[in-house]
């Protein structure tokens, strides 16, 4: 028998998302694996209930789906598993153990690369007793609930992104960063269409954030800057958003091309959220 009989599979919520019951992420075999990976697409973010994954077993979970990027800054990598990024308010000797503040506004991770990363997977390892919950909006049926006209105007655009916060007038840098962290690790522009295909399910997704997306290639900011904001309001519409609110124990997960997520925030000292992130290298959007 495959473990793939014994598991539960059901909806987190009418937009998106599914909850999987009854798995052990560290040895799922090939069927219950592929079960797994086929309802994740369709379902754009996934969480498997009450797992706790040693750092060594995330990695190797998540190298199932392919290969493992790290992100752009070292500073809250895990120092035996580099694989491993620490998402964590604690702090140890007067220092920060992992990022406090990673994904505090509406994003897809990576955007700003070349290659934006395909999967993020998240275990969590302590769950604060208030806040910390993170929201995701459906960027499928975002641009499926767009007008003819708007999917008309969108059709061959291509975004730019980038990682700093100086070059993005939506964002403040951070209080905790000075501006040479910007200078050191941002990459160059990156240039995504703002509608991408899904190369799994074939789907079309807007694929653009206020975290990430500057300008539009060719258009100027006069023209650019009020279409964005109109699209940027349409994704945070209510009725295409998931708030997840976490248990310990979950593994999340969520497929950048069809999601942007936003962390919540609202843990404050002593109480603690840690979780370890891993993330999956993607491919150019097209």
């Amino acid at each position: 028998m495959t473990q793939t009989e014994d598991i539960a599979i059901r909806p987190l919520s009418p937009v998106l998302g599914v909850e999987v019951v009854g798995a052990d992420a560290s040895r799922l075999d090939n069927a219950t694996f592929e079960r797994l990976r086929d309802a994740f697409h369709r379902s754009c973010v996934l969480v498997v209930r009450d797992q706790s994954l040693t750092p060594p077993q995330q990695v190797a979970f998540s190298r199932r789906f392919g290969e493992l990027e790290h992100h752009i800054s070292p500073l809250y990598q895990m120092k035996d598993e580099p694989d491993v990024m620490i998402l964590s308010n604690e702090v140890v000797d007067g220092k920060l153990v992992g990022n406090p503040d990673a994904g505090s506004d509406w994003h897809s991770d990576q955007a700003y690369t070349d290659e934006p990363c395909a999967y993020t997977i998240l275990q969590s390892v302590r769950v604060p007793k208030a806040g910390g919950d993170t929201a995701f909006t459906n960027m499928v049926t975002a641009y499926e609930t767009l007008s003819d006209s708007m999917k008309a105007r969108l059709d061959g655009l291509i975004g730019i992104h980038n990682f700093s916060r100086l070059k993005n007038p939506r964002m403040k840098p951070l209080d905790r960063l000075d501006t040479s962290y910007y200078e050191k690790y941002s990459p160059p522009d990156a240039l995504h269409p703002l509608v991408r295909t899904h190369p799994h399910t074939g789907r079309k997704a807007l694929y653009l954030s206020p975290r990430s997306t500057i300008g539009i290639r060719d258009m100027d900011d006069s023209q650019a800057q009020p279409l964005l904001d109109e699209l940027f309001d349409h994704i945070d519409d209510p009725a295409l958003v998931y708030t997840h609110k976490w248990r310990e124990g979950d593994l999340l997960m969520w497929d950048n091309r069809s999601v942007n997520h936003i962390a919540l925030g609202g843990v404050k000292l002593p109480d603690v959220r840690r979780i370890h992130r891993t993330t999956v290298v993607g491919e150019r959007p097209f």
